[in-house]
């Protein structure tokens, strides 16, 4: 893209103030402000803010632009939100660019055209001096593409760490996704001058905003979600903290500084498996006439079962869990097929299988000609942990 403003510097050593910023500036809700970014970084590292506008005048001269850099946010009881001691910025005037003072920051900008009429791209270049939580206020007003007058702000908070400082002492991975079942940990405890004391730490975990455990220590056990199926397609945040406070840490993955907050969900299980002689109802119903089937024996103990489990891929290896059959009913038709009104079957675990065992009617069995058998048709309806509810038939000639 064209570059259509000249690019400019301010560095630290500038004293000079092209124009005055307000020290303070307040927004609520008549005139509301937005959050567009947290941006973690070191001191002295380089890193880019890019505002994108959209909709605006084709003729950015019809535009006021201006960023102010402020060290305090204060949030009020009545929606109102003010910035509070600004140590610069910059203005786009009439297509002009000014600057004031800029303390400990080192600023380049400019903006380039989008790919739309009206569309634009403000660019700002920056490395930062010293320590602190920085707030970057962006306001835009002017002429709108239909030529209304308008104005909009959003705002980048901009936290500035020493380099190395801390570090975690185990690595961790937490995945923005698991499985019910997965076990699930991580410690946040970390390297560097003053964090060893572990009374100090504790976490918070959080779904939505609600608290829902917390602890004391760097060592948590995600069991407690992962494994309860109340939590199943739920998302959650993690908070460690050290004497009070969230921490940021060195994370060579990252550009930029880390902290101690981490997200992620609990999915139910991936998909429901089921293990038997017989045949689902797709299968038989997807039989031709000139399809040979196996008869079953119904005096193979084996050939009585049908087993089912859940079962989820996971990294070097699979989750599996045993469905609970609640509300579980098994009718047959002929119903002859089964014995009794009371003990039609019974359902146990059996290694990594949940098993329905059938009880099946002897007498109907003597029944059945040498070289004959009869077609059986199984219903099983149950509803398990997850709230899947099931309804399934099964198909075979028995003999």
């Amino acid at each position: 893209m064209k570059n259509i403003l000249l690019t400019i510097t301010t560095m630290l050593f500038t004293s000079i103030a092209v124009f005055p910023q307000a020290s303070r500036v307040t927004f609520g809700p008549d005139k509301p402000i937005e959050i567009l970014d947290t941006i973690n970084v070191f001191v002295g590292e380089h890193f880019e803010i890019k505002d994108n506008l959209s909709d605006w005048s084709h003729n950015f001269g019809d535009l006021t632009y201006s960023l102010g850099v402020y060290l305090d946010n204060i949030n009020s009881e009545n929606e109102k939100t003010t910035f509070e001691r600004n140590i610069g910025g910059l203005e786009y005037y009439r297509g002009e660019l000014s600057y004031s003072n800029l303390q400990g920051i080192t600023l380049k900008s400019n903006v380039e055209k989008g790919v739309n009429p009206g569309d634009y791209e403000v660019q700002l270049s920056l490395d930062i001096n010293a320590t602190g939580v920085y707030y970057f206020v962006g306001l835009i007003k002017g002429k709108s593409e239909q030529g209304g007058h308008f104005e909009n702000a959003g705002y980048w908070v901009v936290n500035c760490t020493p380099r190395a400082r801390k570090e975690l002492k185990h690595e961790i991975n937490l995945k923005d996704t698991y499985y019910y079942g997965e076990s699930v940990y991580l410690d946040f405890s970390l390297s560097g001058e003053g964090m060893d004391n572990i009374s100090n730490y504790y976490y918070r975990i959080f779904e939505s905003d609600n608290e829902i455990y917390s602890g004391l220590g760097s060592y948590i056990n995600l069991g407690v979600i992962s494994k309860n199926t109340a939590m199943v397609n739920r998302s959650f945040r993690i908070e460690g903290y050290y004497g009070g406070r969230i921490i940021q840490f060195y994370n060579p993955s990252l550009p930029g500084a880390d902290s101690t907050i981490w997200n992620f969900k609990l999915l139910p299980p991936k998909s429901f498996e089921f293990l038997t002689n017989w045949l689902s109802e797709e299968e038989f119903n997807s039989l031709s006439k000139n399809d040979v089937i196996d008869a079953i024996d119904m005096h193979v103990i084996e050939n009585r079962k049908l087993k089912f489990m859940y079962y989820s891929p996971i990294e070097n290896g699979a989750m599996v869990t045993q469905p609970e059959l609640r509300n579980l009913t098994v009718t047959a038709s002929p119903p002859e097929f089964l014995a009794g009104s009371s003990n039609k079957y019974r359902a146990y675990n059996d290694g990594i299988w949940k098993v329905i065992e059938l009880n099946v009617n002897s007498r109907f069995l003597s029944d059945i000609s040498d070289d004959a058998t009869t077609k059986i048709t199984l219903h099983i309806k149950f509803t398990t942990q997850f709230g899947d509810q099931k309804d399934l038939t099964y198909v075979g000639y028995v003999f």
